[in-house]
């Protein structure tokens, strides 16, 4: 809901090295004890994912943080659930501060620049598109969280064109333009809290 005005043409194209799964990487200098130890410090020392899961990215909760307000949180570890989300509409009083926070769990490999791509729809006309870098990251048994912006605050829109209903998609992919999820939400924005407008 922020402006991003980001200048693409001026910017060079980034060219992902070539993929390298964990074993791979842990095999590298297998001899050097001090590069081993490293690699597991970074790596961990086994790759945590269930078998009956193919998912590398799988997306525990969604959670919107309003100053001042109880947090809001979608939980979205099951397809189930994912489904659910864009039935279940929230609410941002214009103007108000918020935040959001995915936590994540990453699965049987290195899932390498994981962004977002939120698309935010009114009527079925396209108002935004936002793209965030969450980062790299590798499998481990905890599950990691990322918040949007990370420091500060974003600000709702306000105005009598601003209140309304919208929804919204936000698509997972990575530097090897895997797409690993993509979810449908919808959310309101009002004059306060609790108004029908």
């Amino acid at each position: 809901m922020s402006d991003n005005h980001e200048e693409e043409s001026n910017v060079p194209a980034y060219v992902p090295g070539k993929h390298v799964s964990v074993d791979q990487l842990k095999q590298q200098d297998a001899g050097d004890e001090a590069l081993k130890r490293y690699k597991e410090s970074l790596l961990g020392t086994g790759v945590h994912a269930p078998k009956d899961d193919p998912r590398k990215l799988v997306i525990k909760e969604m959670k919107i943080q309003i100053e001042g307000r109880p947090d809001i949180i979608y939980p979205l570890d099951t397809k189930e659930l994912i489904k659910e989300m864009k039935t279940k509409p929230f609410v941002l009083k214009e103007s108000c501060h918020y935040k959001i926070t995915l936590t994540f769990n990453i699965q049987h490999d290195i899932v390498s620049g994981l962004k977002q791509i939120n698309t935010v729809y009114r009527k079925g006309i396209k108002v935004s598109t936002e793209k965030h870098m969450l980062g790299s990251f590798a499998p481990q048994a905890a599950a990691h969280s990322v918040t949007n912006p990370r420091q500060g605050w974003e600000e709702a829109p306000s105005g009598m064109l601003a209140r309304g209903n919208y929804t919204a998609k936000v698509v997972f992919t990575d530097d090897d333009n895997e797409e690993h999820l993509s979810v449908e939400y919808a959310f309101s924005i009002k004059s306060d809290w609790k108004s029908d407008d």
